[in-house]
């Protein structure tokens, strides 16, 4: 009987800053990995985890419906970008809530205006209105600031 030809496994040569090598080279030895092994490790979590961001929109979908699942995955994205940036829970930390609450409420407003949108009830004029407004208030800050710095001098 003919022996199996063992299927090669391509032979890549790439280029690698320093300062990525040594991160590699650091976990590689505290995983107890080859260098190609943790390359190979980290490039297959990078795909399941993209994966697994797939099937929690899937599932938020599912569940809750289109437009519905799609807010909540919005908010659970804002929550974890948020804690992965401050390194804290929402939950646990005063100003992580407060900064959660301002990512939040622009998100909620803007499926609420799309779905508005939708059904042809979108209050245009009191958004209009209420970006005018802020526009105005900003352009008024700025230019207390501009004379004011200019007074100092």
């Amino acid at each position: 009987m003919p022996k199996k030809r063992k299927q090669s496994t391509p032979h890549l040569r790439i280029r690698i800053e320093p300062e990525l090598l040594g991160r590699l080279e650091k976990s590689r030895k505290t995983q107890g990995r080859t260098l190609t092994g943790e390359i190979v490790h980290r490039i297959e979590q990078s795909f399941r985890k993209s994966d697994d961001a797939d099937l929690a929109a899937e599932t938020f979908r599912a569940a809750f419906g289109g437009p519905t699942g799609d807010l909540l995955r919005a908010f659970a994205t804002a929550i974890w970008l948020l804690e992965k940036r401050t390194g804290k829970k929402w939950n646990e930390d005063r100003d992580t809530a407060v900064q959660l609450s301002s990512a939040i409420e622009p998100v909620v407003e803007g499926f609420i205006f799309e779905a508005l949108k939708k059904i042809g009830m979108a209050p245009f004029e009191k958004i209009t209105e209420a970006i005018t407004e802020a526009m105005k208030k900003e352009i008024e800050a700025r230019m207390r600031k501009a004379d004011n710095e200019g007074s100092e001098q």
